[in-house]
């Protein structure tokens, strides 16, 4: 078998670790919120960060690969993380769809569909016959603040939303521009199944495939948002652009010293917290398994984290840079009625953002170029999630099932078809008139427990990391740095927890009823019924005596499971390390003082009594 090559190298690594950056669109953070980011981001995430990508270049497995051979009873928390990642997927493709579909919309009619649509919304021309009947006006009336044009055609011309959740499988037909009269069919479930499309192509064939496109996509990402950038700071007014930016980064620490002077300081520091938490998948399944895709190289296996760290840091604040000069205009409109509420959530992309372009007249190719990328990185999370899923279910095959393993790549094809088959099911409905409700319902969901996954996580990949060949030095403080970090988590969303467990589901002032409150606790509680269900299955899976499954479950099994690149062989053929020399015309064939040159000693076997000497 040839020499092991990683499907990713760093320089791929850097590029793809952009893809974060969509989140930071969505929550527009200040400058309290942005110092707790940074200081959140080197105490809270470094360790887990670093344990978890570490495994995975090492022992070359995902997570539920990782806990199933160190700690069985810890598989079920990377099942659990799994289907969490699945539940996101589903929410999130609806709204990267969304800023697909706003790409193209920017581009339908000049200056934009939404201001020449909306500027006669309330004659109901853009609605269809259903939806300007009392639905609207009881919208209508329910509103306490001034909204922008741009909103209205967002709720009621765009998703066509009602204000009731009836049926859930009626979906938007648009009639707002020339363009779209004579289709008589919803195009937003064909929209998200070219979403999809997408994603399935770029992940069928692999990380390595993968891999190469994400990186090309990166890059791309961020120069469409340079350019939206450049023309803002540039043909913008330069004072208002200044005055939004030394208004919206101003640091406050009064509240520190007196809670009563800037009673916000809470809410921005857990608003940065947030944002750090939905943008870097930290405690999730996804970097083991980019550990894994970078590779076991002594290198890649311990500088990954500092690539991912370093760039996340650098990116997380180029979308709300490139945003400023048209915010900041905006605000200083005097014709415009405009609310802080505007800039929190989706609404600061498709209320403020459409407002900004239309009002400013800014050219529709900017606008494209704005939500392209916004949907560029977006479907690079996707992907990412997507294949994170796909490999931990491929390994799970091809380790059980011997005829998978020279199967592999179309293994992974298929279980790729199949997994984004399921997600377009579940994800369809949230393309309907009522599918922002379900989108805001599966957005609180998914997150309303998560402390408890963080607490479990950690302590699983602590007992996993203290049983490796690593420093007795970095084992202690990095085990004692993790835990302290998801101390600080959990804690964190515990307060999140407690500041929303009585905050009903709404949307527009629209709140839903007690029924489906209740579905949102049932999906909070999904992932957490696997943890139960695998420790059942590793007991019954395992063959021997009450105390040897307890043994098993605790201990996983005393077998080096570490993917080799070599035919059954342990060490390799060429060790890293001779144990012996012997002499070739009068010379030593490996010359005494490059015996440790290549030597790794975290690659030894776990097994002591099969350990070489470190010559």
């Amino acid at each position: 078998m040839g020499e092991f090559i990683a499907p990713w190298n760093l320089l791929q690594l850097a590029l793809i670790s952009v893809y974060p950056m969509y989140m930071s669109f969505f929550r527009i953070a200040n400058g309290m919120s942005l110092l707790a980011l940074y200081v959140d981001l080197l105490i809270v995430c470094v360790p887990v960060l670093f344990i978890q990508m570490k495994l995975g270049g090492y022992h070359q497995k995902g997570i539920v690969g990782l806990f199933s051979q160190h700690v069985p009873i810890a598989k079920g928390i990377g099942v659990a993380l799994l289907i969490d990642l699945f539940l996101t997927c589903v929410y999130l493709a609806p709204l990267i769809c969304h800023v697909g579909l706003y790409a193209m919309l920017s581009m339908v009619e000049k200056p934009y569909v939404w201001g020449t649509c909306s500027n006669d919304w309330n004659t109901n021309q853009c609605f269809d016959h259903e939806t300007t009947t009392e639905s609207v006006q009881t919208f209508i009336g329910r509103q306490n603040d001034a909204r922008l044009p741009e909103q209205e055609f967002f709720d009621y011309s765009y998703l066509q939303e009602v204000p009731y959740i009836s049926n859930i499988t009626e979906f938007p037909v648009w009639h707002f521009s020339e363009a779209f009269q004579k289709v008589n069919f919803s195009l937003a479930p064909i929209a998200l199944l070219v979403t999809w499309l997408l994603v399935f192509l770029f992940i069928a064939f692999g990380p390595r495939v993968c891999g190469w496109i994400l990186f090309l996509l990166g890059p791309a990402s961020l120069a469409l948002l340079f350019a939206v950038m450049g023309y803002g700071y540039k043909n913008l007014d330069p004072n208002n652009t200044g005055k939004f930016l030394k208004q919206f980064y101003k640091l406050d620490f009064t509240g520190f010293v007196d809670p009563k002077a800037n009673p916000s300081v809470i809410d921005d520091w857990i608003h940065g917290f947030n944002l750090l938490m939905f943008g870097l998948p930290v405690w999730t399944a996804i970097p083991v398994s980019i550990g894994k895709w970078v590779g076991k190289g002594r290198i890649s296996r311990n500088v990954n984290w500092l690539v991912v760290i370093f760039v996340y840091a650098c990116i997380v604040q180029v979308p709300q840079l490139a945003m400023a000069p048209y915010l900041g205009n905006l605000l200083e409109t005097k014709n415009v009625a405009i609310t802080e509420t505007i800039f929190k959530g989706f609404k600061v992309v498709f209320h403020s953002m459409p407002a900004a372009f239309a009002i400013l007249k800014v050219p529709p190719v900017y606008a494209m170029l704005f939500y392209l990328s916004m949907f560029i990185s977006g479907v690079m999370f996707l992907c990412i999630a997507v294949m994170t899923i796909v490999d931990n279910i491929v390994d799970s095959l091809t380790t059980r099932y011997a005829r998978f393993t020279d199967r592999r790549c179309c293994t992974t094809f298929v279980t790729s078809f199949l997994l984004i088959l399921l997600l377009m099911g579940f994800g369809v409905l949230h393309m309907s008139k009522v599918g922002i409700y379900l989108v805001v319902l599966m957005d609180q969901s998914v997150v309303r427990l998560r402390f408890i996954i963080v607490i479990l996580l950690a302590i699983s990949l602590i007992l996993v990391y203290v049983k490796q060949t690593f420093s007795i030095g970095e084992r202690v403080i990095i085990s004692i740095w993790c835990g302290l970090a998801s101390i600080s988590a959990a804690g964190l969303w515990i307060y999140n927890f407690q500041q929303t467990i009585n905050q009903k589901v709404s949307y527009n002032n629209y709140y839903l009823t007690d029924v489906w409150v209740l579905i949102s606790w049932i999906i909070s509680a999904i992932p957490y019924i696997a943890i139960p269900a695998a420790v059942l299955h590793s007991c019954m899976s395992y063959d021997g005596s009450c105390n040897e499954k307890v043994h098993y479950l605790m201990c996983g099994s005393e077998e080096d499971d570490r993917q080799q690149d070599y035919d059954g062989y342990y060490p390799a053929p060429e060790p890293t390390a001779p144990p012996y020399t012997y002499m070739d015309n009068n010379e030593y064939l490996y010359p005494m003082n490059n015996l440790s040159k290549n030597y790794d000693s975290e690659m030894e076997p776990l097994n002591t009594n099969l350990r070489h000497t470190n010559m």
